[in-house]
């Protein structure tokens, strides 16, 4: 609870005004994910009520002509992340934090700091999966503990780039934003 505290006072107050924006664009986003999820379910339901009545196990040859319900719903999460990511920067806010709302360039320590969290996630969640898939499938005996750590590092890299590249765009286009904006008004 000290670490969180410590962090709410580094960050500053919140901006009511950029937490009313970023409240918007997350229900949006909300909305979004909800629907698709909604799809997605209904999807499955399907392929498994088809499956049954004309007796053909999906998880066989046939199953690889059937669009994947799972790979359905993780477009339909990236949509829905992008598209609140799109309308904050669209309107200039970043974060509704004092200390981030106001930044007149990049905080490249910040931007570092997410990416290497967002890469140890990924990378944490690839292993881990990986090595429960691997157990339900060939068993505890048959793992590849370092194989799968290797993936982990692949991803951990991936996920680092991919989110340092993605949270200084989307910083640099709010700063240029907000600036337009601000030049809007001056005129």
């Amino acid at each position: 609870m000290n670490l969180i505290k410590q962090w709410n006072e580094y960050m500053g107050p919140k901006d009511e005004r950029l937490e009313a924006e970023g409240n918007r664009f997350a229900k949006i986003g909300f909305v979004i994910l909800l629907i698709g999820s909604v799809v997605c379910c209904y999807y499955s339901i399907m392929l498994e009520q088809v499956s049954d009545v004309t007796d053909t196990p999906i998880y066989t040859a046939v199953g690889e002509r059937v669009f994947d319900p799972a790979m359905l719903l993780f477009v339909c999460i990236l949509i829905a992340c992008f598209v609140s990511s799109y309308l904050e920067t669209k309107h200039g806010v970043v974060s509704s934090r004092t200390r981030l709302a106001t930044v007149d360039r990049i905080p490249w320590g910040y931007v570092a700091l997410l990416s290497v969290a967002t890469g140890a996630v990924i990378c944490a969640l690839s292993v881990a999966l990986r090595i429960v898939a691997e157990i339900q499938i060939v068993g505890l005996d048959e793992v590849v503990w370092l194989g799968d750590l290797a993936i982990g590092v692949v991803y951990f890299t991936l996920g680092f780039m991919v989110a340092f590249g993605a949270f200084a765009l989307q910083f640099h286009s709010a700063i240029k934003r907000r600036r337009a904006l601000e030049g809007d008004l001056e005129d």
